[in-house]
């Protein structure tokens, strides 16, 4: 039991290091309001996770998101892709049948991720499983197609009393979708972190 728990807090531990080492490489808009998208730096072996941050539906919380490792990145945005597709299939449907409401889970699989929010101190979720939701939604005599990735709930994993409502990431056309995908680009982490370590160079 004992060495579990070690375990435990030394998983906690790096995540909170990593989390405090993040760099911000782009950013992206959810309800005019701005959310930042990191990345560590990567390792020997070029490997880096990417700290997502996003809209939270809960009032208690200051802020957090989705914490996704190295290995699942490729798997995410083939998702994302996969949904975006689906986006634009369904919005044609809709604007050919006149649908201007309507709410359906998309059965598009995400890998599993770590979440993460704020409530005083950072907390951590290891078993996040976010999901797409499409709507479709009509105000003031004008229709809104939207694709919604949800976190769904967070649950402390260092105190079963401390827990979050869903984090969203909301998309309202296939540019915003491909906006938010660009940012995964490899590129950019490498671009951010090679600016990095010339500046530091120069003080050597």
């Amino acid at each position: 039991m004992k060495k579990i728990k070690n375990l435990f807090l030394s998983i906690l531990l790096l995540c909170t290091t990593q989390s405090f080492s993040q760099v911000t490489i782009g950013e992206f808009t959810i309800f005019e309001q701005n959310h930042e998208f990191k990345a560590t730096e990567p390792n020997e072996k070029g490997e880096y996770d990417l700290w997502i941050y996003a809209l939270p539906l809960d009032a208690t919380v200051s802020k957090g998101g989705i914490n996704i490792k190295y290995k699942k990145i490729q798997e995410f945005v083939t998702s994302l892709r996969e949904a975006k597709n689906k986006y634009n299939e369904w919005t044609t449907t809709a604007k050919e049948n006149s649908v201007t409401d309507l709410s359906k889970k998309l059965d598009i699989k995400l890998p599993k991720v770590t979440g993460f929010f704020y409530y005083g101190d950072i907390h951590f979720d290891f078993n996040v499983k976010p999901y797409f939701l499409y709507t479709i939604s009509e105000k003031a005599s004008k229709t809104s197609y939207a694709l919604i990735m949800y976190t769904g709930k967070l649950q402390a994993s260092d105190n079963q009393y401390i827990d979050s409502d869903s984090f969203v990431f909301a998309f309202y056309s296939e540019e915003e979708i491909d906006e938010f995908i660009n940012l995964f680009d490899r590129k950019l982490v490498d671009e951010k972190f090679s600016d990095k370590k010339g500046k530091e160079d120069l003080f050597k």
